[in-house]
């Protein structure tokens, strides 16, 4: 199974207006994939992992985001405040 190695991702304003989403990532290639693609891809098999600072953490699917009901979502380190939580990530 392959590796991918996120280091960037696109947000998208919730449809309230009260909260941002991760709607998409982009890897180290360069090349760019939704939220939707990340979650069927782990569930074959692959891993996908942020890269940021040095740091790293496994992104894992979740049910829907913690703030609203979209779904599905990504997670990381939903707590911490290091570069490498999925949220954190610069933009693509």
């Amino acid at each position: 199974m392959a590796t991918f190695i996120v280091t960037k991702i696109h947000k998208k304003t919730a449809a309230d207006g009260s909260h941002e989403h991760v709607d998409g990532v982009c890897t180290a290639d360069n090349l760019s994939y939704t939220r939707k693609q990340v979650v069927d891809s782990i569930g074959a098999g692959h891993a996908w992992v942020t890269v940021a600072d040095g740091m790293t953490a496994t992104i894992t699917p979740v049910l829907c985001c913690p703030k609203c009901s979209l779904s599905p979502y990504l997670k990381t380190k939903p707590e911490s405040p290091l570069k490498d939580n999925l949220e954190n990530l610069d933009s693509c």
